[in-house]
């Protein structure tokens, strides 16, 4: 497979890497907690949005493409947090699979008050 230039210089965004943690809340049920388990720099692309109405709230997905140095532990179950952004992830590829680069196709769900 032929190689796909990536100017590395791009990454220059940091974000975390998050994996979710199940906590006990006391009472039988689970509290979902972020914990960061590795700080990054990656290139951040907005691709598309999609908005919707749901039960009086406005929904807006952005999704995002996140070009980031190859780790072997990046899985679905991950996010990136930016500030207060939020970038879940939905699909993972190798640039050119050389193990250089992974894109990631994320989500960006906000939801604005009413």
């Amino acid at each position: 497979m032929a190689l796909h230039f990536f100017d590395p210089g791009q990454l220059r965004t940091p974000m975390e890497l998050q994996s979710c943690i199940e906590v006990p809340d006391g009472q039988g049920g689970v509290h979902k907690d972020w914990q960061t388990i590795a700080e990054i720099f990656a290139h951040v692309e907005p691709i598309g949005s999609i908005s919707h109405l749901r039960a009086r709230y406005k929904e807006q997905k952005v999704s995002h493409r996140v070009i980031l140095r190859y780790r072997d532990d990046i899985n679905l179950d991950l996010r990136f947090q930016r500030g207060s952004r939020i970038f879940a992830i939905r699909g993972i590829h190798d640039l050119d699979e050389s193990k250089r680069y992974l894109i990631c196709k994320c989500e960006e769900t906000t939801r604005p008050s009413p």
